[in-house]
């Protein structure tokens, strides 16, 4: 049965009140519900993968429904935040680093050493997180230093004089926050959420790799439930520059991935976009990867997004349905969650592009 609210359960919204859910907000997934929903409404089996995990929410929910999970991101940041999303913590261990921290006052003993990101900072603010974050990496246990560090990561954001706007990030003054306060006080919240969750799986595999190389072995997947970057000119990672500038040493992770970016004008055999070209040249990789290691009876359940161009709508969808058939699944739905209207010059209407949920079978042998 489909849910009445899907079109809200396949954006990451729903997750903003959920317990270590919220721990860092990742505008690109879907919420916990729609995992929920998905393992129930389709009987998927475990093994559950995501092959772009994002801050793990497949991963987070599989762990709370006590199934097996395993994910992976080409981002440093994004297979960092699943990982310390989903871990089990000692919360008296946590609480007697907090009460070392509430003791320390922070000082200027350094600065990141980039300087692109730190003009988008008051001086004072980011040498006090500089401070914290070479007093995290002095924390004994990892599992409560990366706790520590998502917690700076996530506070780092939120002083930052900068908004997130669509796929990129608008200089914007704020006033003068505490970081010290603002720190230890999610590290607080963290505590009282891992009070409140009580996850009965184990801890799901996660790494930090790219869907389209990942080999995984043949027929070792219940089912899969994930969400590719949506067709679209947007840098997965711009708007997450200063967490992986200042913390992973890293500007970008070239999310666009799937849309090389020097592509442009049409490719004549397929009368694509060669943008969306090479898009789909590389999901045909990501869905040979699922096919593969989907055990024959498994599911994947895919929300993807369609392609607005100047020109025209490409309907990700049906074509990614097609070559999924060409590989040897079998589509058993396609739900639309909901549409947009695809606009040129924020003025002309091109047309209406949707986000939809594909259901695809790997069949019985």
């Amino acid at each position: 049965m489909i849910p009445n609210d899907l079109r809200d359960l396949v954006t990451f919204v729903p997750n903003k009140t959920e317990p270590i859910h919220k721990w860092f907000y990742y505008k690109e997934g879907y919420s916990k519900k729609f995992v929920e929903w998905a393992v129930q409404e389709f009987g998927l089996k475990e093994p559950i993968c995501d092959p772009f995990c994002g801050v793990g929410t497949t991963l987070l929910t599989c762990k709370q429904l006590g199934l097996q999970s395993i994910g992976f991101d080409v981002s440093p940041l994004a297979a960092f935040v699943s990982e310390a999303k989903t871990r089990d913590y000692d919360s008296e261990k946590i609480m007697q680093e907090l009460q070392k921290f509430k003791e320390m006052e922070p000082k200027q003993i350094g600065k990141f050493p980039n300087k692109q990101v730190r003009r988008l900072f008051y001086e004072k603010q980011l040498d006090d997180i500089y401070f914290y974050y070479k007093k995290i990496d002095e924390i004994q246990d990892a599992r409560v230093r990366a706790l520590f560090l998502l917690a700076l990561i996530d506070t780092t954001g939120r002083v930052a004089n900068v908004i997130k706007v669509g796929g990129s990030l608008r200089k914007q003054k704020k006033p003068k926050m505490p970081v010290k306060k603002l720190f230890l006080g999610k590290v607080k919240k963290m505590v009282l959420d891992l009070k409140k969750v009580q996850a009965s799986g184990s801890e799901p595999e996660v790494f930090q790799a790219d869907a389209r190389n990942v080999k995984l072995e043949e027929n070792s997947v219940g089912a899969v439930i994930t969400s590719p970057p949506y067709l679209n000119k947007i840098e997965y990672t711009s708007i997450y520059k200063i967490e992986l500038g200042l913390f992973f040493r890293e500007q970008e992770t070239r999310l666009r991935a799937h849309i090389q970016d020097k592509a442009t004008g049409r490719d004549f055999e397929t009368k694509l976009p060669l943008m969306a070209k090479a898009y789909f040249d590389d999901m045909r990789k990501v869905l040979q990867n699922m096919f593969k290691a989907l055990k024959p009876g498994g599911k994947a359940i895919i929300v993807v997004g369609g392609g607005c161009f100047p020109y025209e709508v490409v309907e990700s969808d049906d074509v990614l349905i097609e070559e999924a058939e060409k590989i040897g699944f079998k589509k058993l739905d396609k739900i639309v969650a909901r549409e947009v209207h695809c606009m040129r010059n924020r003025t002309i209407k091109v047309g209406t592009v949707r986000e939809s949920v594909l259901v695809l079978e790997k069949p019985s042998a």
